[in-house]
């Protein structure tokens, strides 16, 4: 089953209306759901209104349909099996000619088979029925949300081990092309984002992105890893190593890398990549076939710059709810961090000059040490 979000939201939300009838209702209708943020959608046969949804189910947020058309056509509740059979989440009111004890049985009966309930066309109120489908759509809208997430969650479960090969296949190819190249060897961070921030992310980048339908192939950041220079000559060296390397591929372009520089941000202050390996060269070995179009994100940052956002992400974002700081506290915090971030600015071009001025001396490398 696909899910998907129904509407962006200030849209107008798709209402299937089936019913052979339909055109002594449909300005009733249309005016009155209008008002509740619906528009509606009729068809006077069952045949033309299940190609609509097969075409545009990802669009309609649910359907009236009536309980019984002419004899030679499908009836409302062979039409109710195939929605529901394709369709289980979607929400489908079943509309009866009359209050007749038949006509209630047969609706009583609809909603065994998933309809989520029924209005009599006798003393019909357009307000009443709305107020119904609003609510359905609202609960339909959650159950598709939670539905996402379990079948998210399951995914990510099934591909953690691959993120963690390509995480630390990274790092090893990585530390090979690093090796004796710097003043100073690395410290490298890595981590796997657990279920939670990721199902988080996806959340926030969907206010302003609308619905993503793959987030597995939206983010590059599942898998992470930070290497930590100790000087800024170093990490520029250690770019330029990358890059001219074969060993990967940029994660968007499919081409040379691409380096994302953000080296004078303030705060962040990281060189950033989205990787791949490169099929070329390793995906043909068995050890990586699994590693195909598996992203990892990685940052080169200074030890000076990983300091300050370790603990500034730490203190503003990460425990902000159990150390429930107000907004005033939070605008001196950042306004604290940023006078520290200067100055480590200003530390980390001091510990560079003195780097370059002498190591340029030094007869062997430091890592030999």
């Amino acid at each position: 089953m696909e899910y998907q979000a129904i509407t962006p939201e200030k849209m107008y939300i798709t209402i299937l209306f089936i019913d052979d009838n339909f055109n002594q209702y449909l300005e009733t209708l249309t005016i009155v759901g209008s008002s509740y943020g619906f528009k509606i959608q009729a068809f006077n046969n069952v045949i033309e209104g299940l190609s609509f949804l097969e075409i545009n189910h990802k669009n309609i947020g649910a359907v009236i349909l009536d309980l019984i058309f002419p004899a030679n056509e499908i009836q409302g509740t062979d039409a109710l099996k195939k929605i529901k059979s394709n369709y289980d989440l979607l929400p489908v009111i079943m509309l009866t000619g009359n209050d007749s004890d038949k006509d209630i049985e047969m609706a009583v009966d609809c909603m065994k088979l998933g309809a989520n309930n029924y209005v009599g066309k006798e003393k019909f109120n357009p307000i009443y029925l709305f107020q119904m489908i609003q609510s359905a759509v609202q609960q339909y809208q959650i159950n598709l949300e939670l539905e996402r997430y379990k079948v998210l969650k399951e995914e990510y479960r099934n591909n953690i081990s691959v993120y963690e090969k390509m995480l630390s296949t990274t790092e090893m190819i990585l530390k090979n092309i690093l090796k004796n190249k710097l003043m100073f060897a690395p410290t490298f961070e890595n981590r796997i984002k657990d279920f939670k921030s990721f199902y988080d992310k996806i959340k926030k980048k969907e206010k302003s992105e609308g619905f993503i339908s793959d987030p597995f192939k939206r983010f590059s950041d599942i898998a992470g890893l930070r290497v930590i220079f100790y000087n800024a000559v170093d990490l520029e060296k250690a770019v330029d190593l990358l890059q001219v390397t074969n060993d990967f591929i940029d994660m968007k372009s499919g081409g040379n890398l691409i380096a994302d520089d953000k080296s004078k941000n303030y705060g962040y202050r990281a060189v950033h990549f989205d990787v791949k390996l490169n099929s070329e060269k390793r995906i043909h070995l068995e050890e990586y076939n699994m590693l195909v179009d598996i992203p990892c994100e990685v940052q080169f940052k200074t030890i000076f710059s990983h300091s300050w956002s370790k603990v500034y992400h730490a203190l503003s974002y990460k425990e902000i709810d159990e150390m429930k700081l107000t907004p005033e506290d939070h605008q001196k915090l950042d306004k604290d961090f940023k006078k520290a971030a200067k100055k480590l600015e200003n530390i980390e071009q001091q510990i560079t000059s003195l780097c370059e001025k002498y190591h340029l001396n030094m007869k062997s490398n430091p890592n030999a040490n």
